[in-house]
């Protein structure tokens, strides 16, 4: 069964969405996230009541406190949300929005149309830590998935068959809420995987990222990932619990015992 559905069941549990190409984050009131491999323009569809205030971001109005209307009508505006989030309104977008939230009768005693900005505080940080796994292996979802979400570890898994959207997804959060670990399978599509690790490393804050380069057992794939300065680059065994154990190992050194920079650190993870 698709987990879209269930996903979007209790909309009222949503703050807001934020999408990137064929992509979308669902972000809850609690904190948790939810990847979709959605448009943020489908999911528009199934959530009439909400607004959206940008291409990349589509608000629940009930959590919506203020509207920044800006001087001149080709500035952009701001929305601010109870969480202390802030979005931009774009200019094409904005008398609607404006209109939208004046004709809801649960929002109009909620929101003030201000013209000058007082940015919110920080929203909370987000409950759940949790890692990326990029593969079109069919075996190593369920395995990680395991090890990350037990007691142990209590990560939540993120999982997409193709990795040239992540940047583009991951760059519009707050850095604490970047993975903890994003593995990149590049026994198939290397090229596609390269590329994604070399943008990734590239930009100074997605490269405090660290990333797992899986690869075939050949030298010249091994150079591939060090050349484009995965964090480690490793090769797994046909056998199936030798490949649990791989994984198990993977995560205890870069969850538990490595230390990595703070959301207030710049600079490239070692």
């Amino acid at each position: 069964m698709s987990i879209i559905k269930p996903a979007l069941l209790h909309p009222e549990r949503i703050n807001h969405l934020s999408g990137a190409n064929n992509y979308s984050w669902i972000h809850f009131r609690d904190g948790e996230k939810k990847l979709l491999a959605k448009p943020i323009s489908y999911l528009e569809l199934l959530l009439p009541d909400f607004i959206r205030v940008h291409k990349t971001a589509l608000l629940n109005p009930a959590f919506i406190t203020k509207l920044y209307q800006p001087p001149r009508r080709k500035m952009s505006g701001k929305v601010y949300m109870d969480t202390g989030d802030v979005f931009p309104v774009s200019r094409r977008r904005l008398q609607t929005v404006i209109d939208l939230l004046q004709r809801r009768d649960e929002a109009v005693t909620q929101i003030g149309v201000i013209r000058e900005t007082s940015v919110g505080s920080e929203p909370e940080a987000s409950t759940t830590a949790s890692v990326f796994l990029v593969t079109e292996d069919e075996n190593i979802t369920p395995l990680l998935s395991q090890i990350v979400t037990s007691r142990k570890f209590e990560h939540q898994l993120h999982v997409s068959r193709t990795s040239t959207s992540i940047p583009d997804l991951l760059k519009p959060l707050p850095l604490r809420d970047y993975p903890s670990l994003l593995f990149l399978d590049a026994r198939t599509a290397m090229l596609e995987r390269l590329n994604t690790l070399q943008r990734l490393r590239i930009d100074k804050d997605l490269c405090r990222i660290p990333v797992i380069l899986i690869v075939s057992p050949t030298d010249q794939q091994i150079i591939n990932g060090y050349q484009h300065q995965a964090n480690s680059v490793v090769t797994f065994p046909a056998v199936y619990p030798q490949m649990e154990s791989t994984l198990e190992r993977i995560c205890q050194f870069w969850l538990r015992i490595v230390a990595l920079p703070n959301a207030t650190t710049t600079g490239m993870v070692a």
